[in-house]
């Protein structure tokens, strides 16, 4: 699955809306690579603590400094129990 593969009928995903929401998309350098890596987290581990969030995005670097405004963003729909639409 590619991030574009992730929006549905020309609507974003519940990640890549919060996503936006939360301005964790800055440069476009790592999103792609952040929103695929977010979507298998929350299908595995629908209520992630920070530790686990930490260790999905491990591997991705930002170079922009969006990187608190993904963790916002990962919280905001586990919260919101939009992980089950993953």
């Amino acid at each position: 699955t590619t991030v574009e593969g992730l929006a549905e009928n020309g609507k974003l995903s519940v990640i890549q809306e919060a996503f936006v929401g939360e301005g964790a998309a800055q440069c476009g350098y790592c999103i792609p690579g952040i929103v695929i890596a977010t979507t298998g987290l929350l299908a595995k581990t629908p209520q992630p603590n920070d530790a686990e969030i930490a260790e999905a995005l491990e591997k991705h670097l930002c170079r922009c400094g969006s990187h608190m405004n993904v963790i916002k963003a990962i919280k905001q729909v586990a919260a919101e129990g939009g992980a089950s639409d993953v």
